[in-house]
């Protein structure tokens, strides 16, 4: 049976401090640099981006207090672990979760308040996802690594640093693993920094798709193998979104209402600009027993591309984001069901790439309220993206 390992390290929480402080210092001012609609409110920042519109969106605050009475600095720690650069946009409010700690998810990070620390520290998001049964998941919508049933430590915290770090057999994953992010401004960066960053190997590398991933306690690495349009260029290591892996999970507590004080996910805007994607074809059919839509993305030869990320939402947000895979032999192939019947309502889908930015233009379908057939009725839809 697979044992969470806690990372464990001896180095001082005051260096951890600084050290993080550090190493995102030259971040946290791309936190401020492009608010758009966000604003201050009392106590920190007001962001839209993750709204779905209207003026919705998620706080980021220095509020409330923990079991000794220490404000909840959520705000603050944001800022000094880099903003929106290195953790993304907040995608739900704080919540207290079944351990008692209170936390924030963001785009890319879950951060954890931890009061004997005076501090936010990065959750371990990929043990979570493993506790709560995702690895089956993970591994076939998103190519992850199901985590290593037993790493042969017998529970000897040392002796797991050591087996597990020699997991770390693909180079470039290692490299990205070990990299100083900062060197600039820091000038002993190790080992002991990066676990505490990332977390240990909870698996071996493993091709999936155009990428190799591996997976940690904190983190997922996708080494791009494969030139695919508009994703990362071979050779191109990239960290998977954690937070937003929880939030389609369903860890999440889910969040409505509006102003600064809950919301849904983003509407991309479409652009005029070219994006490496386009939306070839939207088709529509009516069909009294499901509403749903199903999706393609091909080369520019309209070969099948598996392993693509489509992001799909509606006006109140109800955000799900899924990988293409092979089905029924066609490669390429991504659905979402809205629900049984006719289901009525307007819905978005747009793909992303590794980082979790618009690579195509955003495909609109208009479902009615009506299945009769011959007479423009849609609740069966189906989007082809092919790449330029």
């Amino acid at each position: 049976m697979y044992r969470p390992l806690r990372c464990r390290t001896a180095l001082p929480r005051l260096f951890l401090t600084a050290l993080l402080s550090v190493l995102f210092l030259s971040l946290a001012a791309s936190a401020h640099a492009a608010n758009g609609p966000d604003y201050a409110i009392p106590g920190g920042w007001f962001f839209t981006e993750a709204g779905g519109g209207g003026g919705q969106g998620y706080a980021v605050r220095d509020t409330g207090t923990d079991a000794r009475g220490q404000t909840i600095r959520f705000w603050s720690e944001f800022r000094r672990l880099g903003g929106v650069a290195t953790l993304g946009y907040p995608i739900g409010e704080p919540y207290v979760g079944a351990d008692g700690f209170t936390y924030q998810p963001f785009q890319r990070a879950l951060l954890q308040w931890r009061p004997e620390q005076g501090r936010a520290v990065l959750a371990n998001t990929f043990e979570m996802l493993q506790s709560a049964g995702k690895d089956d998941w993970l591994l076939a919508v998103k190519g992850i690594p199901r985590p290593i049933p037993d790493d042969g430590s017998g529970g000897d915290f040392a002796r797991a640093v050591q087996i597990r770090l020699g997991w770390l057999t693909n180079e470039a994953i290692r490299a990205k693993f070990l990299a100083n992010p900062n060197p600039a401004q820091i000038q002993n960066w190790g080992l002991a920094q990066a676990i505490e960053l990332y977390g240990l190997p909870m698996s071996r590398p493993e091709a999936h798709g155009p990428f190799i991933s591996q997976r940690f306690q904190r983190v997922a690495f996708q080494l791009w193998t494969v030139a695919v349009p508009g994703m990362p260029a071979p050779g191109t290591v990239v960290a998977v979104l954690g937070g937003d892996l929880l939030k389609e999970a369903g860890l999440l507590p889910s969040a409505g209402g509006a102003g600064p004080s809950a919301s849904t996910t983003p509407a991309p805007r479409p652009t005029v600009s070219s994006y490496p994607w386009y939306v070839a074809s939207i088709q529509g059919w009516p069909n009294c027993g499901t509403t749903y839509i199903r999706a393609y993305t091909r080369d520019a030869n309209g070969n099948g591309v598996n392993g693509m990320t489509l992001k799909s939402w509606n006006d109140w947000g109800n955000e799900y984001i899924a990988s293409t895979r092979s089905y029924n032999g066609k490669d390429g192939y991504w659905d979402r069901v809205i629900g049984p019947g006719v289901r009525p309502g307007r819905w978005y889908v747009v793909l992303v790439d590794g980082a979790g930015h618009q690579a195509s233009d955003v495909a609109t379908v208009t479902f009615t309220a009506s299945c009769e057939p011959g007479q423009g009725n849609v609740q069966e839809a189906e989007i082809e993206f092919r790449a330029r």
